[in-house]
């Protein structure tokens, strides 16, 4: 089926969708919560803070600000309390120290450094936040630990890579990456794959199995779904799937933590379970986009684009090349295998499941994304997010199926990693 006239028409009024997903700016992405659940506590506050201050940054750097942003926050909960390991700031707050006010404090010294341009914003912040706290030695203790925390986590971070001016690795032939049309951008992120991880102790050895042979009949069968469901004018994709596709251009990151802090607010953790949960989720998924882009440089695989338009060269019958195909969305500028959005979200999946014991996120919670087009999806459960996700990215035409469930493994496999070593082995000590 078709999508209506209407939803085609905001798309192509939208020419920002047809850039590379990498490049899309999103701001105001807003959970819709459901009335009657617990008030939000200082950590979900600070979360959603975190997500709008990050806004403006790719998938994978904004990944990194969360988890640096939410190790601060739990490494001064834990100053206050501590009853748990820290994860590499190991200090001890005064007796008395507001636990909320340091948390607060943390949050806002480590985005006043990661993201300057918001300091107005943050200050605002924190000026709520501790405007409902009582003056005095409780508040004053906690605001001088957790700025020392953040500053000592933004120090630990400054030496992980993260800014390494990285050139990629071109290769030729049959197979291999090469820059998309229409905007031929240069490869971006390619040494996001030897940034130093956050918890796990390694970002490669996770031994996928890399994309099919191009000979295969799993390549073909890969080759055609996409060919078929994620060209930009599809007789196959249907509203839905159109709108789910558009949907997910998002930064990964929008969605899963508007779906923490939901089933947070609505299980009713303390601020100490929340501080770790929130702390778990980001180290995971930003220790995903790091093993996620090693086997994207260890594969250098193409992209349906330049798959379908070239594969003439394969001399493959089950192949039929189409020189002028188009996807829905714009390709992203780096390698196919496998999906980073996939990786993300497996690893997601896997901490939110293990962290609450269920599949269930306990409410429906609602996001908008993006900005011009305003698709708005509702999640229950959330293997709706996974599964969506994965399938989004061929609905658009920008990946293959083996890289969405191959990348959703790796996935799971990092936040079970990080589920079991989370401030156990920390990365240093201060």
């Amino acid at each position: 089926m078709n999508e209506p006239s209407s939803l085609h028409s905001k798309f192509t009024r939208a020419p920002s969708l047809l850039a590379p997903c990498h490049a899309i700016l999103l701001a105001s992405l807003v959970a819709a919560l459901p009335q009657g659940l617990a008030r939000a506590d200082v950590v979900t506050d600070w979360n959603a803070i975190a997500i709008n201050a990050t806004a403006a940054a790719n998938a994978a750097a904004q990944s990194r600000m969360l988890a640096v942003v939410h190790v601060a926050m739990y490494d001064a909960a834990r100053a206050v309390d501590s009853s748990a390991p820290a994860y590499a700031v190991d200090l001890k707050a005064p007796a008395g120290t507001s636990v909320d006010a340091a948390i607060a404090a943390a949050a806002h010294a480590a985005l006043a450094k990661l993201v300057p341009a918001q300091r107005a914003m943050l200050d605002n912040a924190l000026a709520g936040a501790l405007g409902k706290l009582a003056d005095g030695k409780a508040k004053t203790d906690a605001l001088a630990i957790g700025t020392e925390v953040a500053e000592k986590i933004i120090a630990l971070r400054s030496k992980d890579k993260a800014d390494a001016n990285v050139a990629a690795v071109m290769k030729s032939g049959p197979g291999m990456y090469q820059v998309t049309p229409p905007h031929s951008l240069a490869v971006v992120l390619a040494g996001w794959g030897d940034v130093t991880p956050f918890v796990i102790k390694s970002a490669i050895g996770y031994g996928l199995k890399g994309p099919p042979a191009l000979a295969s009949a799993e390549f073909a069968r890969d080759f055609n779904e996409v060919k078929e469901i994620g060209a930009r004018h599809s007789k196959t994709r249907s509203a839905d799937q159109t709108a789910a596709a558009i949907f997910w251009v998002l930064q990964t990151a929008v969605p899963w933590n508007a779906a923490a802090r939901a089933a947070a607010l609505q299980k009713g953790g303390s601020v100490g379970e929340n501080a770790r949960l929130f702390a778990v989720l980001n180290t995971a998924s930003a220790d995903s986009l790091f093993a996620c882009w090693a086997e994207k440089n260890k594969w250098h695989h193409w992209r349906p684009i330049t798959a379908i338009r070239g594969a003439a060269v394969l001399d493959n019958p089950a192949l039929k090349a189409d020189p002028n195909w188009e996807p829905l969305l714009g390709t992203p500028a780096h390698q196919e295998y496998p999906s980073g959005h996939s990786c993300f979200s497996g690893a997601a999946e896997a901490v939110l499941k293990a962290h609450f014991g269920s599949d269930e996120i306990g409410t429906s919670v609602s996001v908008t994304s993006p900005p011009v087009v305003g698709v708005t999806r509702t999640f229950t459960r959330f293997s709706q997010l996974a599964d969506e996700n994965e399938e989004a990215r061929i609905w658009g035409g920008i990946h293959f199926r083996t890289a969405d469930v191959d990348g959703r493994a790796l996935g799971r496999m990092v936040g079970e990693e990080v589920m079991r070593s989370f401030a156990k082995t920390t990365v240093a000590r201060n």
